[in-house]
């Protein structure tokens, strides 16, 4: 009897450290192989399709602003006047060609292509719909030779004057964007073909069917917090464009993927080929969807968008080095667009100026910033890294100054000229959604039955440890007198002798 009051709670102790055991292995082994294989950069993983060739719909929505005044700003100095038109609406797509995989680094590097489908329902306008806008070729070339010899700049002056539309022109929608052959650069082509070697010019001029460079990036397969980490882009680690290696330094991912555990305190950083840098976002709030899924959202971090006297770490951004007198919420990106031989003085900011320097607003009418609606937002699932939604949002402008050799350009205000801005945007639908909820259901369900299988064999060893206490203590309070030998029993010459209880003088 005594033996099997002491084995049954032994039992017990002993299937609860089994169920612990079993719980940490779930916990700390198979949920942790389970989420690295779904996540990890290979053809069976779940993330692998949306990654290789995405099936959540990519929209880009372009917002063009229309200078409504033009000749009031050539003839009178008037302030230059825009209404936004639009959005144009293209679907994106993207494919990953060219894969190498390297197994030993835990990388895969590739080209990603990407083209643009208009999408007339989805747009508030036609491809075919007029805009006035700046020059683009014009301000480009006049600005690059600012610095030449008079001769040259006499000799394009003339040419501009015979062959150029003036510091303003109309195009459509289209040509603006996508491009046209523009006349004054054709005769430039005919007249000196070793400097102009193209007459096909506009914000996105030669973008569709295109790659954006080579990039190589962590599968995850070593680390998987640093799936699709760039690694290098156009193989370096580094870019060439700028005065630091801190700005030239190549950090994040595309956009598309996230670091899985991401924390509220860490920066989500992404690098953007046509800005030629790395950008960072900040967390700035949590919201749950209707599943009742937790998600992070981050967006930029008005400090990364002030200019070097504000933000130092930003002085190798300046253009040319050490000329850092762009205000706040502006990226000169001249070091690193070209047409032909030229540079164009292109400027980025958030879309209406959003974060800028007020003298940028001042010098124009018709733009509002509204932080909601113009701020770059990635919603994502901090668990997974995967992204849920993404909005990024851009605007190009160009920066204009009197140009003294070309008469129609000699009374030109300065500042930046806002031309469009886009959204690039996409939310994970319905299929895929379903399947990453189906993993986020299992990991909830394996998390779940840990606790309880922690419950269960805690509280199994903690009940069964307090009944073998209490039960020693109770036995050694008692005395030994009539529970010694334990087993009943003596060894007296190799046989069995039972002990004889005295008589009593009473029953003698």
């Amino acid at each position: 009897m005594v033996k099997k009051q002491c084995c049954c709670p032994i039992t017990g102790i002993v299937i609860g450290v089994i169920v612990v055991v079993i719980s940490l292995i779930v916990e700390f082994v198979i949920v942790p192989y389970v989420f690295k294989e779904n996540l990890e950069l290979n053809n069976s993983s779940m993330q692998y399709n949306n990654w290789y060739r995405p099936e959540v719909p990519i929209s880009m929505q372009w917002y063009i602003f229309n200078l409504t005044n033009a000749d009031d700003v050539v003839n009178h100095g008037a302030k230059p006047s825009f209404v936004q038109l639009g959005p144009y609406t293209y679907r994106e797509y993207r494919w990953k060609t060219h894969l190498k995989w390297d197994s030993d680094k835990g990388t895969v590097r590739y080209k990603n292509l990407r083209w643009w489908v208009f999408e007339p329902n989805k747009s508030a306008g036609s491809e075919d719909d007029l805009i006035w806008s700046i020059n683009l070729p014009l301000v480009t070339v006049a600005e690059s030779l600012r610095y030449e010899s008079l001769l040259i700049q006499e000799g394009f002056a003339l040419f501009a004057k015979l062959n150029s539309e003036g510091l303003y022109r109309k195009y459509t929608m289209k040509e603006l964007i996508w491009g046209y052959h523009d006349p004054m650069m054709t005769a430039a082509m005919s007249l000196l073909p070793d400097m102009f070697y193209t007459d096909f010019v506009g914000v996105y001029a030669g973008k569709n069917y295109t790659d954006d460079g080579v990039w190589t990036v962590s599968t995850g397969e070593k680390d998987i917090t640093t799936v699709g980490q760039t690694v290098a882009y156009n193989g370096t680690k580094y870019l060439n464009f700028w005065s630091s290696q801190y700005a030239n330094m190549v950090n994040g991912t595309d956009g598309t993927v996230g670091k899985p555990g991401i924390t509220k305190d860490e920066q989500f950083y992404m690098f953007v080929p046509d800005l030629c840098r790395s950008l960072y976002g900040v967390y700035s709030e949590e919201e749950k969807t209707s599943e009742g899924i937790t998600l992070y959202r981050f967006s930029p971090d008005a400090n990364e968008m002030k200019n070097a006297t504000g933000n130092p770490d930003n002085a190798g951004f300046c253009t040319p080095p050490g000329n850092c007198l762009l205000g706040d919420g502006m990226m000169n990106l001249t070091v690193c667009q070209m047409l032909d031989h030229f540079n164009i003085p292109v400027m980025a900011s958030l879309p209406h100026f959003l974060y800028a320097d007020p003298r940028y607003l001042e010098k124009v009418e018709g733009l509002h910033p509204v932080e909601s609606e113009h701020k770059t937002d990635i919603a994502l699932e901090p668990r997974t890294g995967i992204v849920m939604r993404v909005a990024k949002r851009l605007q190009i402008n160009m920066y204009l100054r009197a140009v003294e050799y070309i008469d129609f350009m000699k009374d030109a205000p300065e500042m930046v000229f806002p031309v469009a801005w886009l959204n690039e945007s996409a939310v994970i639908d319905g299929q895929n959604q379903d399947v990453f909820l189906s993993l986020m259901q299992l990991m909830n369900v394996a998390n779940i039955l840990c606790y309880v299988m922690y419950a269960c064999g805690g509280l199994s060893m903690i009940g069964c440890s307090a009944y073998l206490t209490c039960y020693c203590v109770k036995t050694k309070s008692s005395g030994t007198g009539e529970r010694e030998p334990l087993l009943g029993s003596q060894k007296s010459g190799g046989s069995l002798s039972v002990p004889v209880k005295e008589q009593s003088e009473e029953e003698t």
